[in-house]
């Protein structure tokens, strides 16, 4: 996928930032992966036969949305208290360079994960399979769930950050419809009703008490498998303190019921329809800029993220 924020380097660079971290080994080789949305990203092959993953954020000053900023370190955060909790499947940190001594902007050594994307190999698989690796990706992000956070909102920014769900919620999305306005997105949806259903929908926010540790990214492009089981989930940029249901698993507008049992939430509450609900609408406002701020080269993820902007605010409507 090419985009905007993708920040591609030199070899010399690469070669730089490898002798940094890993010498007496060197860079061999390098490919970019291209998987990816918003970071450049490279395997690299060291001397030493080992394979890592470098991650690049983009270069300063490349116009990004508000919840973008500061998300790789927010992705060293997540990764970390993952791996200390000992039993969820996520790459090792090697190294967390925001000098840019080296290279002109942060950047993030992991661990290779084995195995392949399920969304590259998914075509291959029978539907039994596909949702044993769902059921298998549902139990882990009970685990990643399962872990506690100093408050709620997005790890890396402060200013996101407090201890009322709502609040933190409401100013998240509010900074995504702002992000709009900047970019001159036209979402379809009407605004000020969006406001007038989230102050009306508030009592279903208050049984939120506790933040937890959220993936929120966890789709099929994210879920390496290995031998048909799980074997890592990358990409915790996007990570999240906040409820669980944010989770990709528990978005309404898809039917994942394999994630849903693993997880162990088949059936939602009156309550838990209604957040899930409203974090649809937030990540489709979110996705629905991409096209602007990333410059993708057709606008068909905007025009299919808009169109089930309006499905979902519609049942907003019919409450």
């Amino acid at each position: 996928m090419k985009s905007l924020t993708k920040n591609k380097q030199s070899r010399e660079i690469l070669q730089k930032l490898t002798e940094k971290y890993f010498a007496p080994a060197s860079m061999v080789s390098f490919r970019e992966l291209t998987e990816g949305y918003f970071n450049m990203a490279y395997e690299i092959q060291l001397s030493s036969r080992r394979q890592v993953v470098l991650k690049i954020a983009p270069q300063k000053g490349t116009r990004i949305m508000t919840y973008e900023k500061n998300i790789m370190s927010a992705e060293v955060s997540a990764m970390n208290m993952a791996k200390t909790a000992g039993c969820i499947p996520v790459p090792e940190v090697i190294a967390y360079d925001d000098s840019c001594s080296i290279c002109p902007s942060p950047c993030l050594f992991m661990e290779k994960l084995e195995g392949d994307s399920l969304n590259s190999i998914k075509s291959q698989m029978t539907d039994e399979q596909i949702d044993r690796i769902n059921l298998e990706a549902g139990k882990i992000c009970r685990q990643i769930n399962a872990i506690s956070c100093p408050a709620f909102g997005y790890p890396g920014q402060p200013e996101f950050q407090g201890p009322d769900w709502f609040s933190v919620f409401q100013k998240m999305l509010d900074a995504g419809i702002q992000d709009a306005a900047l970019g001159h997105v036209d979402l379809i949806i009407p605004i000020h009703h969006l406001h007038q259903y989230l102050q009306r929908d508030r009592p279903f926010f208050a049984e939120v008490t506790e933040p937890k540790l959220v993936h929120w990214d966890c789709w099929a492009g994210n879920i390496f498998v290995k031998n048909g089981s799980v074997s890592g989930v990358i990409d915790w940029e996007r990570s999240i303190w906040g409820d669980p249901l944010m989770e990709v698993g528990f978005r309404t507008y898809s039917n994942n019921a394999a994630f849903r049992k693993g997880y162990g939430l088949e059936v939602f509450t009156e309550s838990q329809a209604r957040r899930a609900l409203w974090y649809d609408i937030y990540l489709l406002i979110l996705v629905s800029l991409e096209c602007e701020y990333r410059k993708y080269e057709t606008k068909d993820v905007y025009e299919q993220s808009t169109q089930r902007l309006v499905q979902q605010f519609q049942k907003l409507q019919n409450f």
